[in-house]
Parts: structure tokens; C-alpha cells; sequence
């Protein structure tokens, strides 16, 4: 095939200015013209898909800018726990699961939420190991910074003598035995990670394939993987062997910074389909678990002010040492006073031009919002927690949510907002994100919209998922708007979502993805 034509279409075109074209051609990877169907019809000869797409409205290729999607795809066969809210329930579905498994087949499950249950003293390995003790059950928190784990994966991970390396608030500790509970948080996950690495090895191809075609059903293009240790060469392998179907930028751990440093390698290092990102810092935990770092201790607590998973003059250090040596500084931060020790850290050693980044930002001080833009940091958010955490952020944080997830707030005062899923947590769904972003309201929630003063208009949304996300991985210049020489890379939807009711952009499907050039999902709805 030579080359792709889209017909009688609502194409939006251009970059910040955007124009609506009917017609674009794309070859060779790259959109080669646009306008009117009459003229860019006569462009394709011998060799070039036509479709008439009869009205349908055209974006650039979503690009979720927060995923874990590697882990995303081991777990495709993992059991979800995300809708059970009582310990009958959840053994119930673990007896189900293990009737499939031999004894001493590891039981992986995810989306627990321990904030549903009401009995808190049940999360310990003695009630997983009534459940079983012949197989191995790890079972991870819908926030991913806690797992739940019997006595078996305890001993597979000899954690009885690895505890010590670790404080009692990354692994809880039996008041009477001392020894380790079955909790484990923060970075003392790792290694029931990569326990999970180990097992899933084998079946990470099949697993890729199936995450990378849901990918395209939700119009995506592109994805940041904010991952393990040996994410880039698991992407690389897929990569070389022609099995690489989005554009993936991939973040450098903690514990490989000096590594990457030595061999010279700077963030933006690669090609068009996989590039080395920033390097990813922890100042503190999740709301979900009650580690995320705060100025003010947690409603209904006297002393519990979170986790800070890497001191002020840590992070200030690492952005240093990172940003000296050409890479950006990519910090998870979701309290107030992790999203504040982040920016006094950027602030201090940050070099704006390597466009450094905060993730999450789910509670933030006033004062601090107008830094994002001083500083040159761009604001990487998940729409898609706003509406989901809204009951527990009030559960905890009070009348401090009236600057929870303040989209609207830091985009008028300058910020570059980005948007992601962080997939597995949340739904992969750009469609759902923008939604979240403009109604502040979860599908189906008769509520007033969550301090409405936060929605941000859909082309700012749409802007996040594209444009902007190509601007955080510095590839404003190739992707991220429809333009001609630009990567041809696009999303088909069966309405436009600029000109329909904000309620109604759930009902928009998403009819084909264009990836490089060629149709990844949906030519059968384009014939």
C-alpha cells in the first residue's frame, strides 16, 4: 500500500489554531496533503486506500501520557477485585479463580480497595492463607502502592529476614510476632513485582498484542510509560521484532539514574516509535492508601500526615544530578506537601527547557499553583481520579478539595496541563477522560459536577491527550496535530465531540485509529 485518503470527512486540522478540512492523504508514514475532497481524491492512484468517511470527525492519535502499561498487559489475566466491598465476596471470587489453577500456581489479583471494606483488621496473611495455603495469592491495591500477600509469597520472597532493610510503614509487622504482616507498600512493592516479572515472562508478547489492540479501540496512538526497570528493553525487544504498534516514551527508574548518566543517555534518545524519558521520582504515596504526603493530617487522624517516600533535599539532589546530565525530572507527587517539596526541588535545581514534570498533583496549596508556569513545569494529571476519588478525597482531605485535582485553576494560570489514565488503576479511555475533564462528574452520577469551577473545555482536553502530550516528549515538531509532513496518526470518531452536549461525549465511539500511516482498528466501519 502506498498510501491512505480520507474522504468527506470533519477533519480538524492545524495546531493551536485549528481549521476543519474534509479530505487528508497520507504516505510513507506522514500526511502528504489536506483539503477538499474534490482535490485530494485526485492525489491517490494505483496503490492508495480510499475511504469515505461520510461525516465522521477526525483528531490526531490520542497520545495517555501516564500508564503502566506493561503491567497493565500482565495483568490482563490477572482476577479484578475493583467492584468487592466485603470479605465473603472476595473470597468467593479467590475459590473461583483457584478452581482454574493447579496447587502452587501463583494467584494474582488487582484492583482491591481496602477504603470499600468496612472491617479494616482483615487485611492480613492469615486471611488469605485460610483461603489457601498451597497456592501463592498477591493481591494489589486499586492505588498500586500496597499489596495484600498470604504467607506463602512471604517465604517466596523471604521477606521474614528482608524486612529489616525496610520501616514498619512499608511493611506492617505483626504487633505480637514482629514479623511481616502480609502488607507491603511504597517501594518495598518491588519486589512482589518482580515476582510477578518472573511469572508472566513467558506470556508478555500474547499479553502486548492484546493491551496494544485495546490501546486502539480507545484511539490511541501513543503511550508514556512511567514502568519498571527493564521497561526499555522490553520495549526495545518488541520494537526489533516488528511488534511495536505505538509510539511509547519510556521513563528511566530511580535506581538506573547513574547508570543512564555513565552510558550518556538523555532523555528524547531514540526513534520515532520508542525514546528514553525522564527519570521517575516518588516524593510520596496515594490517597487510596493514605500515603500521599500532606501539610494536614488525614480526617480522622491525629498524626497521619502520609508517607514522604524521597526528602526535599533527595529530590533536589536527583533532579540535579538528572537534569545536569540532559535528563528531565518526571515526580510523582499527589499530596500538598509532596506536590510542594517537588517544586521547591525543581525550583532549585530544575532546568526549565527539559520540560520537567509533576504527576498527579491531586491536592495542591493556592500558592503554589502559579509556580507550574514560573518554573517550566508541566502538570501531568489523570482527569479520570477527579471523579473517581471524589468520595474519598472528602473522606480525608475535607474542605481542602476546593484545590483537589485543579485542572481549570492551573491551566488559567499558565500551567501545561498533559492528561493520562494511569492504567491499570483508572480506565483507559481518552473519550472518558475528556469527559471527566469537562463535566467533573463519573458516568452516572446524578450529583452536581465536583467543584465545577475546575472543568476545562474540551478542546483544552483534547489539546492534553495531543498537542500537549507531544510537547512533554518533545515531539511537538512530528506529532500531535493534524498537519502536512506531520506522522500520520489518527483517531476516527463517529461524532464531534467539539459541537455535541458534554453528557453525551460517553456515547462517541471511536469508529477507526490510524497508526504510521495505515488503519490499526476500525476499517470495518469505515467501508
Amino acid at each position: 500500500m502506498r498510501g491512505l485518503i480520507l474522504l468527506n470527512g470533519k477533519i480538524y486540522a492545524g495546531g493551536a489554531k485549528k481549521r476543519v478540512v474534509e479530505a487528508l492523504a497520507a504516505s510513507n508514514s506522514r500526511i502528504i496533503a489536506l483539503g477538499k475532497s474534490q482535490e485530494i481524491k485526485n492525489i491517490g492512484n494505483k496503490g492508495f486506500e480510499v475511504y469515505n468517511l461520510k461525516g465522521k470527525t477526525v483528531l490526531p492519535g490520542f497520545t495517555d501520557c501516564h500508564t503502566h502499561f506493561l503491567y497493565f498487559a500482565s495483568t490482563l489475566d490477572t482476577l479484578d477485585l475493583s467492584s468487592v466491598n466485603t470479605l465473603t465476596t472476595l473470597k468467593s471470587k479467590i475459590k473461583d479463580k483457584l478452581k482454574d489453577l493447579k496447587p502452587g500456581d501463583f494467584l494474582f489479583a488487582k484492583g482491591w480497595d481496602k477504603n470499600f471494606f468496612e472491617d479494616q483488621s482483615i487485611f492480613n496473611r492469615k486471611t488469605l492463607d485460610k483461603i489457601s495455603v498451597e497456592n501463592p495469592i498477591a493481591i494489589f491495591s486499586k492505588d498500586q502502592h500496597t499489596f495484600w500477600v498470604n504467607s506463602i509469597v512471604l517465604e517466596m520472597l523471604e521477606l521474614d529476614e528482608k524486612s529489616k532493610d525496610f520501616s514498619s510503614e512499608l511493611i506492617e509487622v505483626d504487633p505480637v510476632t514482629k514479623m511481616p504482616n502480609g502488607i507491603i507498600r511504597e517501594d518495598a512493592t518491588e519486589v512482589v513485582r518482580d515476582l510477578i516479572k518472573k511469572t508472566n515472562r513467558g506470556k508478555l508478547k500474547i499479553l502486548f498484542e492484546k493491551a496494544t489492540k485495546i490501546a486502539h479501540q480507545n484511539g490511541l496512538v501513543g503511550i508514556h510509560d512511567l514502568g519498571g526497570e527493564d521497561a526499555f528493553k522490553r520495549y526495545q525487544n518488541l520494537h526489533s521484532s516488528g511488534n511495536l504498534h505505538l509510539r511509547v516514551w519510556v521513563t528511566i527508574p530511580q535506581k538506573n539514574l547513574d547508570s543512564a548518566i555513565q552510558l550518556g543517555i538523555k532523555t528524547g534518545f531514540g526513534n520515532n516509535f520508542l525514546k528514553v524519558g525522564g527519570v521517575k521520582l516518588y516524593a510520596d504515596g496515594a490517597l487510596g492508601s493514605q500515603t500521599a504526603l500532606t501539610f494536614k493530617p488525614y480526617l480522622g487522624s491525629k498524626n497521619n500526615f502520609g508517607i514522604e517516600v524521597t526528602s526535599e533535599e533527595d529530590l533536589t539532589s536527583l533532579v540535579k544530578k538528572a537534569n545536569d546530565s540532559g535528563i528531565s525530572a518526571i515526580i510523582h507527587a499527589i499530596g500538598d506537601r509532596a506536590v510542594h517539596h517537588a517544586l521547591n526541588a525543581l525550583e532549585k535545581s530544575g532546568k526549565g527547557f527539559l520540560r520537567n514534570r509533576i504527576e498527579h498533583i491531586q491536592l495542591i496549596q493556592e500558592e503554589d499553583i502559579e509556580r507550574f508556569s514560573k518554573l517550566k513545569v508541566i502538570a501531568s494529571v489523570q482527569p479520570i481520579h477527579a471523579t473517581s476519588d471524589r468520595d474519598i478525597a472528602e473522606r480525608y482531605w475535607g474542605r481542602g478539595c476546593r484545590f483537589a485535582y485543579p485542572y481549570n485553576t492551573l491551566k488559567e494560570n499558565g500551567a501545561k496541563l498533559i492528561f493520562g489514565s494511569d492504567i491499570p488503576i483508572e480506565d483507559f479511555s481518552p473519550l472518558r477522560g475528556i469527559h471527566a475533564a469537562v463535566t467533573r462528574k463519573r458516568e452516572g452520577d446524578k450529583r452536581d459536577p465536583w467543584y465545577p469551577e475546575q472543568r476545562i473545555s474540551v478542546g483544552d482536553s483534547v489539546y492534553a491527550y495531543t498537542l500537549g502530550a507531544a510537547y512533554a516528549s518533545g515531539e511537538e515538531t512530528i506529532r500531535g496535530s493534524i498537519e502536512v509532513g506531520k506522522l500520520a496518526d489518527l483517531v476516527v470518531l463517529s461524532q464531534d465531540i467539539f459541537e455535541i452536549p458534554p453528557e453525551e461525549i460517553l456515547s462517541t465511539r471511536v469508529s477507526a485509529t490510524v497508526f504510521d500511516g495505515k488503519i490499526v482498528f476500525g476499517r470495518e466501519n469505515l467501508v
